[in-house]
């Protein structure tokens, strides 16, 4: 019989600690760290506390025998004698354990979990972030930008996906308590936290400003929103090739009886369409289907593909017979877009429905720049490559 995690002296944490691991950031249940294997530097690296660990950029995974080993390229008997040496525990195998690999002074020590508030139902969610976003408005400088020649949108599309700008960080509180007097609850619903007092208060901030992206589920509820950042995010030490983020999660999963948004996928069109489109990105989902008047699925990125797949049972029984793969166009050029196209297409293969792979001129990035152009083209009687395999 194998052993399981339980059978161990330690934990991942335990395991976690003894590497050089960079920390990004922490939920409830788990760390994410810079990637040793593929050079991440975005946090992709997800360790859990139930003793599992995988990269969302290369996909490497393992437990966390295998992640000391695969670290110091040793075998996982190996990386159990060296653990067990470091943390001072009894190895039962009489062999002599090779000296240990201690953690460097750089190290980052895992902090402490900070206490997280259980979701709240779906009903509730969506009830309490319609009434926050009836709070907030749309500031001409976003809404211009929604208008432009690169979103494409109308007033009417702005107002019916519901975009707003977030607000300033001192208005946060103000928010909270007028939701709360509205009946609304805040515990278990993304975004919103206890501060230092215990009293509720919403996670905006001065430094993550930006367009508000609203993600509606294939039931309709309103179940968490990005945010369209007006500045990337950039880590301090990133080379200067390296943009930052655009998007995050409007989230509040590193606070105080905080929730994590959970990178829920986003559905735009009909939810019984026969054929429906798969896509990165939520925005980009709004505008594709505003030109298209096809129905699209949104991925925050080709790495977050477990919510979909927990989604396409359900689009399969709504009648959906086939997925259209619409992933950008650099899945031409990155490895790791491609296996993604690859994972998916057995993801709606495992479900009994077709999976097409659509392509287009790589001069345009995505489905919507791609569809952008086209009506521009069209506009002036111009012809433009509509390739698509």
């Amino acid at each position: 019989m194998s052993a399981t995690s339980q059978d161990f002296p330690f934990t991942i944490l335990d395991v976690a600690g003894l590497l050089p691991l960079r920390i990004k950031r922490r939920t409830a249940g788990s760390f994410y760290v810079d990637c040793p294997f593929c050079g991440d530097t975005k946090g992709r690296l997800n360790i859990s506390r139930k003793n599992v660990w995988r990269c969302n950029r290369c996909d490497a995974s393992g437990g966390m025998l295998a992640l000391y080993a695969r670290m110091y390229g040793i075998s996982n008997a190996e990386a159990y004698r060296e653990i067990c040496e470091a943390l001072g525990c009894d190895h039962s195998n009489g062999d002599t354990a090779t000296p240990a690999r201690r953690c460097p002074e750089s190290a980052v020590l895992l902090p402490p979990a900070v206490p997280q508030a259980a979701p709240a139902a779906p009903q509730t969610i969506h009830q309490t972030l319609t009434l926050l976003l009836e709070q907030l408005s749309l500031s001409p400088r976003h809404k211009a930008h929604l208008l432009s020649p690169k979103r494409g949108l109308t007033d009417a599309q702005i107002e019916r996906f519901g975009f707003r700008s977030t607000p300033p960080s001192f208005l946060c509180r103000g928010l909270a308590e007028r939701l709360l007097a509205k009946g609304c609850t805040l515990q278990g619903v993304p975004g919103f936290y206890q501060g230092e007092d215990g009293k509720w208060t919403v996670n905006f901030s001065n430094r993550a400003s930006g367009i508000l992206i609203p993600a509606v589920g294939l039931d309709g509820l309103l179940c968490g929103m990005q945010i369209l950042l007006d500045r990337p995010l950039r880590d301090q030490d990133a080379p200067p090739e390296k943009k930052g983020a655009k998007y995050i999660w409007f989230s509040s999963n590193d606070r105080l009886m905080g929730f994590t948004s959970g990178s829920p996928v986003h559905f735009v069109g009909d939810p019984f369409a026969k054929t429906v489109y798969v896509t990165e990105g939520l925005l980009k989902a709004d505008i594709a289907h505003c030109l298209t008047g096809r129905s699209f699925a949104a991925v925050a990125g080709v790495s977050s593909l477990a919510n979909l797949e927990r989604q396409l049972p359900v689009l399969a029984r709504s009648g959906t017979r086939t997925i259209v793969e619409a992933f950008d166009m650099d899945k031409q050029s990155k490895p790791q877009v491609s296996a993604a196209c690859e994972k998916m297409e057995q993801m709606v293969l495992t479900n009994r429905m077709q999976c097409i792979h659509l392509t287009w001129d790589a001069t345009y990035k995505g489905i919507d720049d791609w569809q952008l152009a086209l009506r521009a083209a069209q506009a002036q009687n111009e012809p433009i490559n509509q390739r698509a395999a």
